[in-house]
């Protein structure tokens, strides 16, 4: 009843019967998108383009990240019940209660719109893009930092507060490096999710990959399409091979440890960790590099033209007032916000149950491959083919779950919109393909780490080795994929505003809307809005989790 209802509900909600669906007209356009796929824009003036778009791309998401982390260690010191040495007076507990909430109301609006509303105020500033994910970014890694430092061990922090050292030295010398490898491997994480997020920027005209995604893609250049989503797809790839070398140095498992309220996610031997070593050494001087080559200047936070605007736009935010149509309207964009993120991750498990299996390499066993009535493939020539056939499926597998979540959801969704009419069903078929990818990715990760015992016991009993690898293997995996499912739900319905910004239904559309017409009151009754549904799906889809993991 969980599943079916809401997604009948959303499907209904998605297709009312008395207006089409299919734009036809579109679908000669996506024809010719596809036809040009095997030949993209190899010129050597726009490969240069190419190439800047992707150096803008990096900067931004190197300069988020970094601003993320210092929020975040601030934050996370703040929050952190064991940075205390006892429980902290009363001032300083309405203190954390305030900037707990503080963080909540951030992170639950997303940073495309974050950039909306800082453009109204900097103008196009490459400011605007580093703000953009510092602010949310720093919200969240507050959250992360925190639950990390009350995780680890707190015997040295112990010791050494028992010998009389002052607070601010047990937590240098204690505390903080205890969690440190935690703490960078996320860090590197975060970095990975900034560049999807600094793609998707680009789509308010702030420069990178994803604004000449979406000058090529409303020009109709499906040559040049085709080049940069390769471009985006290589960059990420790139970042993400980079971060998990680093997180596999400091023995964190996969990006999945950090999602869905993981518990026993710490490093549990740090080794040699060369690579992660020369990785810390390179942050400071990238981060200088990046502050350089992107003309990037605080000086306008604080020039008077910033102050006049804020006010301005402070008073025009308030006091709210409805859209046009009153409460029928904004209960209405609400409830197609829902739908579409319930749709969205119905296409998204679809593509997890089909991808997800290939892209899962599950780890060698040897107590499996050495008992007594284990199964071997028998000849040469099958072993070789079975491995090459495995590797294959895994490496197709792979790919596409890379290319779905490396291409913005607004590029999907623009996508999408060449075939069908504006509503909730593209919004959700383009968060639907990007959430496909990163739910994939990680169950997949998750699938990879399973208990292989309880197979290996029934085929020490003599179960078959299909009986056992399903009799044994299929629960947690489905409990895996449905918390994962939860988690990334309550992330889509903040990802439905992206969406909704170039044309789908939901809050999204009416923030679009009313921003280009510069009905700020509007906005503050919307944001309120998208901040209630995205608090009730969390608090829901946590009880939920809470209930399966019990």
């Amino acid at each position: 009843l969980l599943v079916v209802v809401p997604v009948a509900w959303a499907w209904q909600r998605a297709t009312p019967g008395d207006s089409a669906l299919v734009n036809r007209g579109g679908l000669r356009l996506l024809d010719d998108l596809l036809a040009t796929a095997a030949h993209p824009s190899l010129d050597p003036d726009f490969l240069l383009i190419v190439l800047d778009g992707a150096l803008v791309t990096l900067v931004f998401a190197v300069l988020g990240t970094a601003g993320a982390l210092v929020v975040g260690l601030a934050g996370g010191l703040v929050l952190s019940d064991a940075a205390w040495s006892r429980r902290p007076p009363a001032p300083v507990r309405v203190l954390r209660s305030a900037l707990r909430g503080v963080l909540v109301a951030v992170r639950s609006i997303h940073e495309l719109v974050w950039a909306l509303l800082l453009v109204s105020v900097l103008g196009l500033d490459p400011l605007v893009a580093v703000l953009a994910i510092a602010v949310p970014f720093g919200a969240q890694t507050a959250k992360v930092f925190a639950d990390t430092l009350d995780g680890v061990s707190s015997g040295p922090l112990d010791a050494l507060r028992g010998a009389g050292a002052r607070p601010a030295s047990a937590l240098a010398y204690a505390l903080v490096p205890e969690a440190t490898p935690l703490l960078l491997a996320y860090s590197f994480y975060r970095l990975e999710c900034a560049i999807r997020s600094a793609v998707l920027l680009g789509v308010i005209g702030v420069g990178g990959l994803g604004q000449e995604l979406t000058v090529s893609l409303q020009s109709r250049n499906w040559n040049e399409v085709w080049t940069l989503v390769g471009a985006v797809v290589l960059l990420s790839a790139l970042v993400e091979l980079w971060s998990a070398r680093v997180r596999a140095d400091l023995d964190v498992f996969s990006c999945s440890d950090w999602s869905a309220g993981a518990e026993d996610n710490g490093p549990r031997s740090v080794g040699s960790a060369r690579w992660s070593r020369w990785s810390a050494l390179v942050v400071l001087p990238a981060v200088v590099v990046a502050w350089w080559a992107s003309d990037v200047s605080l000086t306008s936070l604080t020039s008077s033209r910033t102050r006049a605007l804020t006010g301005r736009l402070l008073d025009d935010l308030w006091p709210p007032e409805l859209p046009r149509g009153g409460w029928s309207a904004l209960l209405g964009a609400s409830a197609d916000t829902v739908a579409m993120a319930v749709l969205a991750m119905a296409v998204a498990v679809v593509i997890t149950l089909l991808l997800g299996p290939g892209a899962t390499r599950l780890r060698r066993d040897e107590a499996a491959t050495s008992a007594p009535g284990a199964a071997r493939p028998s000849g040469t020539l099958l072993r070789l083919t079975r491995w090459t056939l495995a590797h294959g499926v895994r490496l197709v597998s792979r790919a596409a779950l890379l290319v779905l979540r490396s291409v913005p959801p607004t590029v999907w969704a623009i996508v999408a919109l060449l075939a069908l009419f504006p509503g909730v069903l593209p919004g959700a078929l383009a968060l639907g393909l990007y959430t496909g990818g990163i739910l994939g990715r990680l169950v997949a990760e998750a699938w990879e780490s399973l208990d292989l015992r309880p197979r290996n016991a029934l085929r020490d009993a003599g179960v078959g080795r299909t009986l056992a690898a399903v009799a044994a293997v299929s629960p947690p995996s489905a409990h895996q994929l449905l918390t994962y499912t939860l988690y990334r739900f309550e992330i889509c319905v903040r990802d439905t505003a992206v969406v909704g910004v170039v044309g789908a239904a939901g809050l999204g559309r009416l923030l679009a809307e009313n921003l280009s017409a510069f009905r700020f009151p509007v906005i503050t009754s919307l944001l309120a809005a998208s901040f209630a549904v995205s608090l009730a799906t969390e608090v829901l889809g946590r009880r939920l989790r809470r209930a399966l993991k019990a």
